[in-house]
């Protein structure tokens, strides 16, 4: 078997481990959305989004929103999300602290 960096159940044979090497981890069961005052643990609902940021990719801040995925969920960096409001909150935190950074440089 090669290592895999995200094993299904039809490829591998183990539904829903990650493989890192030789070093295989569980993905965590509990997911708690990080939408600001929130925290409530994912169930079954597939309402439930991922979110990150990345600046590397244009070289300016970007904010990325994907449909509930296991394979994101588990990558460093990734916010839990449990629906469109706590995304839209996470959004504007997002585009504030982007236009906020912004004015500190050019009034610094």
């Amino acid at each position: 078997m090669t290592p895999c960096r995200l094993l299904s159940y039809n490829d591998c044979g183990v539904r829903g481990s990650v493989m890192t090497g030789n070093l295989l981890q569980i993905p965590n069961p509990f997911y708690r959305c990080a939408g600001p005052n929130c925290g409530v643990l994912k169930g079954a609902s597939d309402r439930w989004w991922v979110m990150w940021n990345s600046f590397e990719d244009y070289d300016a801040p970007v904010m990325h929103l994907a449909p509930w995925d296991e394979a994101l969920a588990a990558r460093k960096g990734t916010l839990h999300v449990c629906g469109e409001g706590c995304a839209q909150k996470l959004q504007s935190q997002f585009m504030g602290n982007v236009l906020e950074e912004r004015a500190r440089k050019s009034s610094g």
